[in-house]
């Protein structure tokens, strides 16, 4: 059921459209005729989306959402506005207004517009948060990793696109200082296992194959690391691209055992 605060200071205007969405399927209309009530209703009540009026007293659809942006609120916001007022669209839009809707003297194709943008925002923020639910999670994995993931550049030399957080305790180098190439990821292999570990990844990036090699790292602390990387390799703009992670083996060998295994 998607859930929509209407606003609006003409009350049978609020009358009509509520009665129009709500024969769609699947939607339920709160109604409130000033901001000022709006604002009392966000306080005991949570909606999938926000239609303002701009013109109305005392507090006007921009007032009334930056009001509502002030409280921490994020419910996507549609402003509804005369025909022809492009000041006050681009002055919503810059206030964060997520989309909005010019009044038209066709009614039903009004209506239409109004109930298909609704689903579309409430899809779109939907979508937005399972991909922050998914992001959580896959931030949580990763501060549990031991290493770190990583997105390499292979065109003639070695470019760090991306490093995880985990760099820095693989590592003892921040990630973004591997990014910047400071110092230079290729340096921190072990001299004797550079040449094996190049020939790996640039016969992947030939083949399009899967790749894993196992090698020595040197820390910044000067400590040697045993680690396994593993990827795939991705041709794309600016030469061949490595996509993988690598594996910290030692901290595996040393981790205890389980209680009762």
């Amino acid at each position: 059921m998607i859930s929509i605060l209407l606003v609006d200071d003409e009350v049978q205007f609020l009358e009509v459209t509520r009665m129009f969405l709500e024969k769609g399927r699947g939607i339920r209309v709160t109604t409130a005729n000033s901001g000022e009530q709006a604002l009392e209703l966000l306080g005991n009540h949570k909606f999938d989306a926000i239609i303002s009026d701009y013109a109305m007293p005392g507090m006007n659809g921009i007032e009334f959402m930056k009001r509502v942006k002030a409280m921490g609120d994020d419910t996507p916001f549609i402003i509804f506005t005369g025909k022809g007022r492009q000041d006050v669209v681009i002055d919503a839009l810059n206030f964060g207004a997520d989309l909005y809707l010019e009044k038209s003297s066709d009614p039903r194709t009004q209506f239409s517009d109004m109930m298909q943008k609704v689903r579309n925002i409430v899809a779109i923020r939907a979508d937005i948060q399972v991909a922050r639910e998914k992001m959580k999670i896959f931030s949580s994995v990763m501060e549990r990793f031991p290493g770190m993931v990583f997105r390499i550049r292979l065109n003639g030399k070695e470019t760090v696109l991306f490093a995880s957080a985990g760099a820095e305790l693989l590592t003892g180098y921040p990630a973004d200082d591997l990014v910047r190439g400071n110092p230079s990821f290729s340096l921190l292999i072990v001299q004797e296992d550079r040449v094996r570990v190049d020939e790996v990844r640039r016969s992947a990036l030939r083949s399009g194959d899967k790749y894993h090699v196992q090698y020595r790292l040197t820390t910044r602390s000067g400590d040697e690391k045993r680690v396994m990387e593993g990827g795939v390799a991705v041709q794309g703009n600016g030469g061949g691209v490595l996509d993988g992670y690598i594996l910290d083996l030692d901290c595996i060998c040393h981790e205890s055992p389980a209680p009762g295994l």
